[in-house]
């Protein structure tokens, strides 16, 4: 049974790339109401260590914090703020949305991105995607000085700002920053679920920075120096009348083959395929070269880390609003525990 009221507060906090300390700290509350500690590396992705002290392999689990979002740039004369995408995003899909800025010292505004008027543009103008340098936040305020008041200045967040929805099927459900907070939450479930047991070293590692170039995964397994990781992010669902692909929602957690950094090892694919089939966890695949994972950093870590990513088919990515499926997470959940449970040294010498 999935947790919404605990994934609305993951989901909710703003957190763009180096602005994780409060999505962090949710988290290090979490873990520590489980009674696991957590450590950070320099860049301050948030470490939870369990069975530290036991025999085996060391095993690191990546999910990252951050999610897309907005830097403010300059603010003009009226009060607009021009602002920089942080992470990846489609013009298109940002004009007319909400976000929130966020102050240094905390105060929040929402904002709502300006667009032209729709009425009377020419076709050269409304049949082309705007630049992303036009694009700006309206605050509703009149003046540069009104703006600079409110403790608005150059460098502010700008994140997403939306509702979690439970959909009228109540598996699916829809809000901002799914990529990755999902991950968070599966690893979260996951160290609940395997509370007083034993196993082989076991290290959570809600890492910073993926957005703009895998950054946290590179220091967070430096930290952690594992023998085999995994990585859990989120993959395109291929599954409406705007995109088609083999992944869909509700066919189970997806075992990711290749992206535009990493390549899973095929004893490491054919391990985890085999989990899944023995404890009947619904699984699919994912063969796509394009987008990229924590894994992209992890796998080429010292002389080499044994490493694949685990992801969850989302719609809408990058968006205000994407949209997951519950028996996915689930999905993921069990074979995050499954894993961590079968692992010991004879299975990862095995693997090797």
């Amino acid at each position: 049974m999935i947790d919404f009221e605990k994934l609305e507060r993951i989901c909710d906090a703003p957190g763009i790339s180096s602005f994780e300390q409060e999505i962090g700290g949710i988290l290090e509350e979490e873990y520590g109401s489980l009674g696991l500690p957590c450590k950070k590396d320099g860049l301050g992705s948030v470490i939870a260590v369990k069975c530290e002290e036991q025999s085996g392999p060391k095993m690191m689990i990546a999910a990252h914090m951050d999610e897309v979002g907005f830097l403010v740039e300059a603010i003009d004369e009226r009060g607009f703020l021009k602002v920089r995408p942080v992470g990846s995003w489609w013009s298109h899909l940002v004009l007319g949305q909400w976000y929130t800025v966020v102050t240094r010292d905390n105060r929040r505004y929402p904002a709502l991105m300006g667009s032209m008027a729709t009425h009377g543009l020419p076709a050269e103008i409304r049949n082309k995607t705007v630049s992303m340098e036009d694009v700006y936040l309206d605050l509703g305020v009149e003046s540069q000085g009104e703006a600079f008041s409110l403790g608005i200045a150059v460098g502010d967040m700008a994140a997403p700002w939306t509702h979690f929805e439970v959909m009228q099927n109540p598996k699916y459900v829809s809000c901002k920053a799914f990529d990755d907070r999902i991950g968070n939450y599966i690893m979260l479930e996951a160290a609940k679920r395997l509370a007083g047991r034993r196993h082989t070293p076991l290290y959570l590692a809600n890492t910073v920075q993926e957005e703009p170039g895998l950054r946290g995964a590179r220091t967070a397994v430096e930290r952690v120096h594992p023998d085999i990781a995994f990585a859990i992010d989120t993959t395109l669902a291929g599954d409406t009348p705007a995109n088609h692909n083999i992944c869909a929602l509700g066919k189970g957690v997806v075992l990711s083959m290749i992206d535009s950094n990493s390549i899973a090892p095929r004893k490491l694919v054919r391990y985890v395929e085999g989990i899944c089939q023995r404890h009947h966890i619904d699984h699919q695949y994912a063969v796509f070269n394009k987008g990229g994972t924590d894994s992209g950093n992890i796998h080429k870590a010292f002389d080499g880390v044994l490493n694949m990513t685990l992801s969850i088919p989302i719609r809408y990515m990058h968006t205000n609003h994407s949209m997951i499926h519950t028996e996915d997470v689930e999905s993921c959940i069990r074979l995050v525990c499954e894993l961590v449970k079968d692992m010991s040294a004879e299975v990862f010498e095995g693997l090797l």
